[in-house]
């Protein structure tokens, strides 16, 4: 028994345990999931046009859905969000978020934006707009959907001025606008911009989107300098943000090159700022290729995340205590290694969940039950390497080379165990959704842990008692060797 590679397998095993806890020291936290901290649960449906049949490719339309939702999830720094399918239901799962409605209006909007030239106005209050019989009171989704080749009427946003019972609703503008000179699908980047005024949205197009831009901003120049209006609506989600003219610099001929501009809407400055970022957030992910209606929305409450968090922990501190009592009882000496063993397992992997939590992963309840799991797979590994040295005692060995072969038998046997508990780990993390991937996770990593434990401390912790002379046969509660014992191990 080599003392110099015990000793250095030991002392990097302290050295982990180190960098755990002072990880833990510092302050870094786990972070945890929905149901151990509350959240955002929402189930979407997908909406389709009245009278339109479901598309052949339809599974693949909720997929880019799904993908879409993620990007603006992501983008707002939402840590661990569980986002799936059920049927052609979506889920949305996201921990430690309290603004309900920002995320409510992120996830189900579509983002549908398109650039129309505008044909003719019509103010509030005239003959002319009632003519047109177009309501604009009525909800976006239950109107007629213009295409993007059609020309027809669109509503432009009603404006409210004053709170409560003295607030005003004014009209909404009715546009007649032509055909989309331009798509969201040719826009390569959107980000807020700070103006005296307030906020707004900036947009840049790619190639062909900044040509289809210059083009229709030159047409519209043109019909300026001919005395007409020369509009161009930005319409988004079927709604008329705003109709700018042609600003005097904007040359017919030429048109604009460097993207367009959306405004902000009413409110205050942190208002507009949040629009602002959230219609760049959109616009940047791309829209959504189907429209989404939450069916269920609903606010989980940290208080109960926080009792299924204590519940979980007092679980797993009964049965770790419960499992100290009996290796103490049982095993003697061995037992407060094995026990010594249980709390190096346990500061490194928390350690190891909070580092996780700093690049998106969540701790679920679930996850919990995993390391609890975990408790038990760590402790057999002690209990099997005890056992096979006091079989290897029984048989008149001395005790070193007793733990020699105990520990070589007993690892072979914990390999094999934990390759096929980690095989298990892989299989349901890649096959199951939700938290129970939470589970899969911690305990497959757990797995790859207790082999490390068992290794690199376990063994030369016990190695060295033995090498020392402290751990005799008096101590590890085996019987001395009567002669014939002797003469037949000789």
């Amino acid at each position: 028994m080599k003392r110099r590679p015990l000793v250095v397998s030991l002392i990097a095993s302290l050295l982990l345990v180190v960098a755990a806890g002072s990880v833990l020291l510092a302050g870094l936290r786990p972070v945890l999931g929905l149901d151990l901290q509350g959240g955002i649960s929402a189930v979407y449906q997908p909406v389709l046009p009245e009278g339109t049949a479901i598309p052949d490719d339809f599974e693949d339309i909720l997929d880019e859905t799904i993908e879409i939702i993620r990007s603006r999830i992501d983008a707002l720094g939402v840590a661990e969000p569980d986002i799936s399918r059920s049927g052609t239901d979506v889920i949305v799962q996201l921990p430690g978020v309290t603004d309900a409605e920002r995320l409510r209006e992120l996830i189900g909007r579509t983002a549908q934006l398109r650039f129309r030239p505008v044909i003719e106005t019509f103010q509030p209050g005239t003959e002319a707009y009632v003519e047109t019989g177009v309501d604009c009171d009525v909800p976006v989704g239950d109107r007629v959907e213009l295409g993007a080749d059609e020309a027809g009427f669109l509503c432009g946003p009603t404006t409210t001025f004053g709170e409560g019972e003295l607030a005003l609703t004014l009209p909404a503008t009715i546009y007649l606008v032509g055909p989309a000179a331009l798509s969201g699908e040719s826009i390569e980047d959107a980000f807020p911009v700070e103006q005296s005024g307030g906020f707004t949205t900036s947009v840049a197009f790619d190639a062909a989107g900044n040509a289809a831009f210059a083009a229709i901003t030159s047409e519209l120049a043109c019909e300026r300098d001919l005395g007409r209006p020369g509009l161009l609506a930005i319409v988004l989600d079927g709604i008329v943000e705003s109709a700018p003219s042609m600003n005097p610099d904007v040359r017919c001929g030429v048109g604009l090159t460097d993207g367009a501009v959306i405004t902000s809407g009413a409110g205050d400055r942190e208002a507009q700022q949040i629009a602002a970022t959230d219609l760049a957030l959109v616009l940047r992910t791309g829209s959504l290729p189907i429209s989404l209606e939450p069916s269920t929305f609903e606010e989980v409450s940290a208080t109960l995340g926080d009792a299924s968090l204590r519940a979980g922990l007092l679980a797993g501190g009964i049965g770790l205590l419960l499992v100290g009592i009996w290796l103490l009882i049982f095993y003697r000496w061995l037992g407060a290694v094995a026990l010594a063993a249980l709390g190096v397992f346990g500061v490194v992997i928390v350690g190891l969940v909070a580092v996780l939590g700093s690049v998106g992963f969540a701790l679920t309840l679930a996850g919990v039950a995993g390391i609890i799991v975990s408790l038990g797979i760590t402790a057999d590994s002690s209990i099997l390497f005890i056992e096979r040295m006091r079989d290897e005692l029984a048989l008149g060995k001395t005790v070193r080379s007793a733990t020699v072969k105990a520990y070589a038998s007993a690892f072979r046997t914990n390999l094999a165990g934990n390759t096929v508990t980690f095989a298990a780990a892989v299989i349901l993390y890649a096959l199951a959704v939700g938290p129970v991937r939470g589970f899969a996770l911690m305990l497959g990593i757990s797995t790859v842990l207790d082999l490390l434990i068992l290794a690199g401390f376990t063994r030369p912790v016990v190695m060295l008692l033995v090498a020392s002379g402290f751990l005799d046969r008096s101590r590890l509660g085996v019987p001395e060797r009567s002669r014939t014992d002797q003469e037949v191990a000789a």
